[in-house]
């Protein structure tokens, strides 16, 4: 439905004028914000024009970038799950940056299947939809290939196959976040530790394995597999949270280990939530009893009680800035081998982990 403005202007659909009127600056400089040009514009000048966008209702003209570049104005995302919040933030942030970019960004879900996955790949390249960002669960590269070979350019936030230098690769350290949240523990006086994760298929999970065998080793501990709980399966539920229920289920083989640990690293924070409450369930206190760690500090982590204690993964800088340069690569039809981007996690403090003598 038209503004106000528009509709005593006469018009339905806002233009890229209503915004440098409603902005207070001119029609070129609206363009070079909109574009991200790296043109000089100041951050006061950028907000306006952003607060005018949404203000006047304007949307890009998708149908005339269409017919000049004979592609889809669309940036495809393919994403594991819409049930972790982690992959939903990496959506926002491309979101961001592609609408803002005269872009429309379309999210699918691959349903933790590599079939599905190599469908939905196959079916962006039929729509001609030449940018794709994706957390690919496919042991092979072949489909990534093929929509590469075929014109597209891709964008990588994880996946289980060896990285290949022709795409952007947009990632979070994991090694580095596991290594963070075992010298946490360790530092609070935690020796007995169990490690509670997924199926170990994806490269993200043993990395983060990796970085908690470093931390552990640079105290002369041992890292013993026996101390890592591993869910027998994984999928998709109807009427649940798959890494939630499973962090419910595997305490209880927490609990019939021989071992008492003083404390839990999941691999995510959804998992760790799990945990948290099916530890509750048990009759169990944390953090008095046993102290719980999560990696990826999504919004439900400062939610429960005891908030979570977790390492952050800036997931929404994270594909908003990887969307940036998936943009700039299409729009400028540059290479993108040797581009990547790597953010830094940083521990995040609360009150499921408690210091023990």
């Amino acid at each position: 439905m038209p503004n106000q403005d528009q509709a005593e202007s006469g018009r339905t659909k806002a233009t890229i004028v209503d915004v440098a009127v409603a902005a207070g600056t001119s029609t070129a400089t609206v363009s070079r914000v909109l574009s991200g040009s790296n043109y000089p514009v100041s951050s006061e000048t950028r907000k306006r024009i952003i607060e005018a966008v949404k203000k006047v209702g304007y949307t890009p003209n998708l149908l005339g970038k269409m017919l000049k570049t004979n592609t889809n104005a669309s940036i495809g995302i393919i994403i594991p799950t819409f049930q972790n919040p982690f992959f939903v933030q990496i959506i926002q942030g491309i979101s961001e940056r592609a609408t803002s970019r005269g872009y429309a960004p379309l999210a699918f879900s691959s349903q933790r299947n590599p079939i599905l996955e190599r469908n939905l790949i196959e079916q962006l390249l039929q729509k001609r939809i030449m940018g794709m960002m994706v957390a690919s669960i496919d042991d092979s590269p072949k489909t990534i290939q093929h929509y590469i070979l075929r014109g597209g350019k891709v964008c990588v936030f994880e996946s289980n196959f060896e990285d290949f230098n022709s795409y952007i690769l947009a990632k979070t350290d994991m090694l580095e976040s596991g290594r963070i949240a075992m010298n946490y523990l360790l530092s609070m006086g935690h020796r007995n530790i169990a490690i509670i994760t997924t199926p170990l298929r994806k490269q993200t999970r043993a990395q983060t394995l990796m970085g908690c065998r470093m931390a552990l080793q640079a105290q002369n501990l041992d890292f013993s597999d026996e101390d890592i709980i591993i869910a027998r399966y994984e999928k998709e539920l109807e009427d649940g949270l798959f890494e939630f229920e499973i962090g419910k289920e595997m305490v209880r083989e927490l609990l019939n280990r021989k071992k008492k640990y003083t404390a839990v690293l999941a691999v995510n924070d959804l998992i760790a939530c799990g945990i948290v409450n099916g530890l509750k369930l048990h009759g169990i206190a944390v953090p008095n009893e046993i102290s719980v760690i999560g990696l990826d500090d999504i919004p439900l982590a400062s939610m429960i009680t005891p908030a979570l204690t977790t390492v952050h993964m800036p997931s929404y800088v994270l594909g908003q800035k990887a969307c940036q340069m998936m943009i700039d690569a299409l729009e400028k039809d540059e290479q993108t081998a040797g581009i990547s981007l790597s953010i830094q996690p940083k521990l995040v403090i609360r009150d499921s982990v408690i210091k023990i003598s």
